[in-house]
């Protein structure tokens, strides 16, 4: 098996300590779970135990007003997560929580990723869940797995790849960490350090020989300095303010140093879209 050698690496330097990895509560899971969707783990440490403060529970979150959870998560970005972990929360409250993989996808927010990390993180002992595939399980199994690139292998060969990676006697929640660690701090995007990777056996290693570093994947989304999504984060933050602004005019003043602003009709363009995303109650602010 590709992984023989994981475990005992993991069991010496994985990161055993990070908070939301000492628990088995489902809440506190997901809630690290969509905080790290696309948000290192180093800003995500802090918010995560100041959200669990305020809200420890699905329960207390879902009598929460979803302004009050849009203000907390500020900073952290795509404030649509956040609208959608509220949505779950109410969800969790009212029914508790789904044991397979279907019912938790059928809650807002959460796809096959999200589902199966609960599955391994919280829920382990209820069913053997596959490893949840984000980039660094992807990224480890193409390379360990399949001697490939991750954009060189389709969706399947990956899933297939992790499907039979663990080891006999090694608990899912212990492998999907563990491919966790090493694709995060070992197998790295552009870097990968197979001076210290415990997989011998990996396929991989010979097109690693050279120090130069892989090129970048190309770039799927917009820039942030100048991008829509900087300027909803703008005008959402004024919004969501002790003093909101009470017209179009004086939002646009607000926000006008963000550099998407300046084209005549984005910040309207802005402000619908966080309505149409529920992020705002429409009719919130005149013309």
């Amino acid at each position: 098996m590709w992984t023989d050698e994981l475990s005992a690496w993991y069991a010496e330097h994985g990161r055993h300590r990070l908070p939301w990895r000492l628990t088995r509560d489902p809440w506190a899971v997901l809630v690290s779970e969509v905080m790290l969707q696309q948000t290192s783990v180093a800003r995500v440490l802090p918010r995560w135990e100041s959200f669990l403060r305020r809200w420890p529970t699905p329960e207390a979150c879902a009598a929460a007003g979803l302004d009050d959870v849009l203000r907390e998560w500020q900073g952290l970005g795509y404030p649509r997560r956040a609208a959608a972990l509220h949505r779950t929360a109410q969800a969790v409250a009212a029914t508790g929580w789904p044991g397979d993989e279907a019912g938790l996808c059928a809650l807002p927010g959460i796809g096959a990723y999200t589902a199966r990390a609960l599955l391994a993180f919280a829920f382990e002992g209820n069913v053997d869940v596959p490893p949840p595939r984000d980039v660094n399980l992807g990224r480890v199994a193409a390379r360990a797995a399949l001697g490939v690139e991750p954009q060189q292998a389709t969706a399947r060969e990956l899933d297939t790849a992790l499907a039979s990676s663990r080891p006999p006697g090694v608990s899912a929640r212990d492998h999907a960490y563990a491919l966790f660690d090493l694709g995060a701090t070992v197998c790295t995007a552009r870097r990968p350090r197979c001076d210290i990777c415990p997989l011998d056996a990996c396929p991989s290693r010979p097109r690693f020989a050279a120090a130069a570093p892989l090129e970048r994947p190309p770039r799927r989304q917009a820039p942030w300095p100048g991008s829509m999504r900087r300027l909803r984060g703008a005008v959402l933050r004024e919004m969501l303010s002790p003093t909101p602004p009470g017209s179009l005019p004086e939002l646009r003043l607000r926000v006008a140093a963000i550099p998407a602003a300046a084209r005549d009709g984005a910040v309207a363009e802005a402000l619908s879209g966080l309505q149409r995303d529920g992020l705002l109650e429409a009719g919130c602010l005149g013309a």
